[in-house]
């Protein structure tokens, strides 16, 4: 279904290809007779492993996780280089079936870690837990399947074949543990698709930088905390020098490649933990945290000195600029009042002759770089 309507094509290929192979190698196993053959016992062994490995590399690709596949490629490569070798015979049929549960097993882990992971970034640990569950179980399944088989190294080649009646209810858990991994696995498209909107909704389609709106609720989110601790913040409201000209002279292409680089050039002057945001049109705000005027001060003019030294090669001549306004909050003091007195104190820094920035506090301000 994520594959008709294209939620991640890539993942959705995986996840069907993980689907045939996993369909293929139940029915070859439902048809096991006691004896060990090629198709009905390595084929359905190699068909069911590889299509657990599939559901891992999909889902590594459904949420572009930065990990390796290859402790999962090893573990797959073994298990098959071992089954080709033990299913041949029915003296190793016992040790076969401990190699592909063990297999199993570290497959539908590796599944379910990465799944787990990848929810918890976006949502609750709550939600997390239960969307990568299905894995869980089925590793957790085929852990104890292992276990049980090292206790009963005389098992009956019937029972391990497991359409043998005594089995047979590990075969129906494993096709329904399969259509509800399905389940998650439809989940899990539909949560990266509500991630990618939010990813929409709050970063800027240019720059990459926070929105007003998360910046606003990031505001919010510190002045509370500041409340409750005494803390202090302060904010830094920047407008690039003379836009509309280098719009107008240049070109809007010209334009929103300065505001790029510009939002480059502020990132490199900031810390983890600092918050930088789009505010509109040529506009960008910035909330320090834990950080006083005197500190944001000096932040503020790191910023301004990168910016105005450092060539803007787009536009040969053109040298870009911004004026700074700086203001701190305190435990009491209103988020509008806070952004009015750093609107206040940018104009205060453009009537001064831009290049520059201003703090409320007696209108200190910092001269531009000769």
């Amino acid at each position: 279904m994520t594959w008709v309507v294209r939620i991640c094509p890539r993942a959705s290929r995986r996840f069907a290809l993980a689907n045939l192979l996993v369909l293929t190698g139940t029915l070859l196993l439902n048809a096991r007779s006691s004896e060990p053959s090629f198709w009905f016992w390595f084929v359905a062994d190699a068909a069911v492993l590889t299509g657990f490995f599939f559901s891992y590399a999909g889902l590594l690709k459904l949420f572009k996780l930065k990990w390796s596949a290859r402790s999962a490629q090893l573990s797959l490569g073994l298990a098959l280089a071992f089954l080709l070798l033990t299913n041949q015979g029915s003296d190793s049929v016992w040790l076969a079936r401990l190699v592909f549960s063990a297999a199993a097993s570290s497959l539908l882990a590796h599944a379910a870690w990465a799944n787990y992971q990848a929810i918890k970034q976006e949502f609750s640990t709550g939600a997390a837990l239960l969307v990568s569950s299905p894995f869980y179980v089925m590793s957790l399944f085929f852990m104890l399947r292992f276990g049980l088989l090292w206790q009963n190294q005389q098992a009956d080649p019937e029972y391990l074949s497991l359409p043998h009646p005594d089995a047979l209810p590990q075969l129906w858990f494993f096709v329904v543990m399969t259509v509800v991994i399905n389940v998650s696995l439809v989940g899990n498209a539909f949560a990266r698709l509500v991630t990618k909107i939010r990813a929409l909704a709050d970063r800027d389609s240019l720059t990459g930088l926070w929105t007003r709106r998360v910046m606003m609720q990031q505001l919010l989110n510190h002045a509370r905390s500041s409340a409750r601790h005494h803390s202090v913040f302060s904010i830094l409201l920047i407008d690039l020098d003379y836009f509309k000209k280098i719009n107008d002279k240049y070109g809007h292409q010209t334009g929103d490649q300065a505001l790029l680089y510009a939002s480059q050039c502020f990132k490199q002057e900031l810390r983890a933990e600092d918050w930088l945001a789009r505010y509109g049109g040529e506009e960008f705000l910035i909330l320090l945290p834990d950080t006083g005027l005197a500190e944001a001060g000096v932040i503020a003019d790191r910023i301004r000195q990168r910016l105005a030294l450092q060539p803007f090669k787009p536009a040969a001549g053109l040298s870009l600029t911004a004026s700074i306004g700086v203001a701190s909050y305190h435990t009491g003091d209103n988020l509008d009042q806070l952004i009015s007195k750093a609107d206040a104190a940018l104009y205060q820094a453009k009537a001064q002759g831009r290049n520059r920035i201003c703090m409320p506090e007696n209108w200190r301000s910092m001269p531009e770089v000769n």
